[in-house]
């Protein structure tokens, strides 16, 4: 089925990570969520025409984007990141220089199983497996201190989440290898965040096992981290994490 008979979705600002976490995916061309499959009752709620006037969102109600914060200005820096990533896996001058392929593989919008939305970048390089989500807090200042990630102030769970999701698709690409999670292949966390300010607070760590970073510096710490696999293992990772299968199963 073609991205273009996959139903679109109209889902407001305010709603997106609900959107997500209920399966609906980013197009990254046409800046649009769509459901992946035709007659999802999760994502009925958001189909054009389903919507009543009094359901449609407000400008200035809590969780919806003011003008001053237009959501086309993180999607250009989720398009942007996209296409960082996928320069990851073209050869560059040295590669071409010594005929050398490069390491790194890429996949978008990976399932993450029923109820799970989907990791929206899956990276797998000498460092292991990258799993990289994006989060968009515009116009707003975060911080964080281990897993104490913060938006303004106010507390979340995006490192834990971040986290958990990273250990969960190391068991699932053990499983679908058919060996046993202490052979799981290592996987980094990444968090992508888009706010006007992204650093560590005051006397701060990073969290273990989690990237946290802008989307534009996002890349360098990734291909900073230091290489475990060497090319015949990349390519077994990748044949496997290019199966459907291996992201739906239940563990």
């Amino acid at each position: 089925m073609t991205r273009e008979q996959q139903p679109w979705l109209d889902v407001p600002f305010g709603e997106k990570d609900e959107a997500k976490a209920a399966g609906a995916r980013w197009d990254w061309r046409a800046k649009r969520w769509y459901a992946p499959q035709p007659g999802m009752p999760e994502l009925a709620r958001w189909l054009p025409g389903q919507r009543t006037p009094a359901e449609d969102p407000v400008p200035g109600d809590p969780g919806v984007a003011s003008p001053e914060e237009d959501p086309a200005e993180g999607a250009e820096d989720e398009v942007r990141l996209a296409e960082a990533l996928r320069r990851l896996t073209e050869p560059n001058v040295l590669a071409r220089l010594t005929r050398r392929r490069p390491p790194w593989r890429v996949l978008h919008a990976v399932p993450g199983g029923a109820g799970r939305g989907d990791i929206d970048h899956v990276l797998l390089g000498p460092p292991g497996v990258v799993t990289v989500n994006t989060t968009r807090h515009l116009g707003q200042a975060v911080r964080y201190d281990g897993d104490a990630l913060t938006v303004d102030g106010g507390p979340t769970e995006h490192v834990p989440r971040a986290r958990a999701e990273a250990e969960r698709a190391a068991r699932l690409l053990a499983a679908a290898r058919g060996v046993g999670d202490e052979e799981a292949p290592p996987v980094t966390a990444a968090l992508a965040v888009i706010a006007a300010a992204v650093a560590p607070a005051p006397g701060g760590q990073h969290p273990r096992g989690v990237l946290v970073a802008t989307p534009a510096s996002l890349p360098r710490l990734i291909i900073a981290l230091p290489a475990v696999l060497d090319d015949a293992e990349i390519d077994e990772l990748y044949a496997v994490a290019r199966r459907l299968g291996t992201w739906v199963r239940d563990l």
